[in-house]
């Protein structure tokens, strides 16, 4: 990723990675992230925190007048919803964005922003000057919705993209700017939400409600996926062979569907809910769970461990 800048002040970068359930598979990202914004962002130097689920940010906290904030992070973890985590989190969003430049880079394509806590409105942002804090930008939506009131604080939301954040770079750099944004309000309060639990529907609605709502890649993906182990390094080597050209967001889909369940073990370790594997197998070809087991197969040897869903082995006798 290239990323052009106006010239304008040197800022000191606080990037922040969410190392919630769901966010394992974009610490590549992170990576190339920090790389793009050193090589060619307007900064001078750049710290890394982590947002943890319970909503505590770890890492040495700068103290700096031209310090900015970006937060990597899906926007779908614990501490984005209401709960102690979601008021701890967001006390700290808050208090940084009354007094400094924060952005949330969203990995997620902007068609998946609308399941997570943080859609966003598509719209135009002003700033009043150089470098100014998210409480004093205003912001207009295209179709006019009013923002969430007078309390709320406007935080952009970016893909990693050159366009978007060169856009945001822009907003930091030139006083009195007008730019293209998507736009998300921080409440000073969290609405209680009602939602349906995952563990409420039966594994048939799961997949159903998954079926709906996902691409036909992410829909098919979930199917080879039920044929081995749900951990991330297993998933994504499956992804490989499911996909020639892989894209995350489609397996992202898969993670964030409400099909799997964190449990404990390395970041990136789940299990399918009970009886969802077995619906997701009935949904691929024999032939090609075939193939998808024969892989997992090959790679037993070096994973040191079986990678075959029992389930899966049933199917093909």
């Amino acid at each position: 990723m290239t990323i052009r800048t106006n010239t304008g002040p040197a800022y000191r970068l606080q990037l922040v990675f969410d190392a919630g359930p769901t966010m394992s598979m974009w610490r590549p990202l992170l990576r190339r992230l920090r790389q793009s914004l050193d090589h060619d962002g307007p900064f001078e130097g750049a710290t890394v925190s982590v947002l943890t689920a319970d909503g505590t940010v770890r890492g040495r906290q700068v103290e700096d007048d031209r310090l900015v904030t970006l937060v990597l992070s899906d926007c779908s973890g614990p501490q984005w919803y209401p709960g102690p985590a979601g008021e701890r989190w967001y006390e700290t969003l808050r208090s940084w964005a009354r007094v400094r430049p924060v952005a949330v880079v969203q990995p997620l394509p902007e068609r998946m922003w609308r399941r997570t806590a943080l859609p966003g409105t598509p719209g135009r942002v002003h700033a009043p000057a150089a470098g100014s804090a998210n409480s004093g930008l205003t912001f207009t939506a295209y179709d006019g919705t009013p923002h969430a009131g007078a309390d709320s604080i406007p935080v952009p939301v970016l893909e990693p993209s050159s366009v978007w954040l060169e856009n945001w770079f822009t907003l930091l750099g030139t006083g009195g700017t007008e730019v293209p944004a998507t736009v998300a309000f921080i409440p000073q309060a969290l609405p209680a939400e009602e939602t349906t639990s995952p563990a409420r529907l039966t594994a048939e609605e799961l997949v159903l409600r998954f079926r709906a709502t996902a691409s036909p890649e992410a829909f098919r993906l979930a199917g080879h996926l039920a044929a081995g182990v749900p951990h991330l390094p297993v998933m994504q080597q499956v992804h490989r062979s499911v996909e020639t050209t892989p894209c995350p967001s489609h397996l992202a889909e898969v993670i964030l569907s409400g099909l799997l369940r964190a449990v404990p073990g390395p970041p990136g370790t789940y299990s399918f809910r009970e009886g969802v594997a077995s619906v997701l197998l009935r949904t691929v070809p024999r032939s090609s769970l075939s193939r998808t087991v024969a892989l997992l197969r090959r790679a037993e040897p070096s994973a040191r461990r079986p990678l075959v869903a029992a389930e899966a082995s049933r199917r093909l006798r």
